[in-house]
């Protein structure tokens, strides 16, 4: 039994207890497939599945202009197209990138109230400050309890 035939049995296996498609796995599988062999004639079916839909592009990639033909994430160089598909794997290769990590979240800023030593005070109930305003982070309050109703009774002691 072949070694990507045993790879995909143990997938489908793991799918069905982890209770994941199997389907999800092979898609997964699919990208940055790796190509042991580098005769198409010796591929397993697994192999020749994803090097058949591959595609043949015209462009450049990693500093190089030509044939690339693209199959499990990885672009193939080539001097000129085979049609229908490469029947050698070049040695030549690129993997696809990773995408880039999401840049880190900025932190929401923490609300910030001015103080003055001297008049002691809180801008902007003190207007101006001769010395340099300190820096506060503000907390938040509990809420005031509110007020009794008019002519309601005193609380009990």
């Amino acid at each position: 039994m072949s070694f990507a035939l045993k790879h995909s049995l143990l997938a489908a296996a793991a799918c069905l207890v982890i209770g994941a498609s199997p389907l999800a796995v092979a898609a997964e599988d699919h990208w940055h497939h790796e190509f042991h062999e580098h005769e198409f004639g010796r591929f397993g079916p697994r192999d020749r599945e994803v090097w058949t839909g591959g595609h043949w592009h015209h462009e450049w990639h990693n500093g190089r202009f030509g044939w690339w033909w693209f199959a499990g994430g990885i672009w193939y160089f080539y001097d000129e197209p085979v049609y229908p598909y490469p029947t050698v794997i070049s040695t030549v290769t690129y993997p696809e990138p990773a995408a880039a990590p999401p840049p880190p979240a900025v932190p929401a800023a923490t609300p910030t109230y001015y103080y003055c030593d001297n008049p002691a005070g809180y801008y902007p109930y003190v207007p101006n400050c001769p010395t340099p305003w300190r820096a506060v982070p503000a907390t938040p309050q509990p809420p005031a309890p509110a007020a009794p109703p008019p002519n309601a009774p005193p609380p009990p002691r």
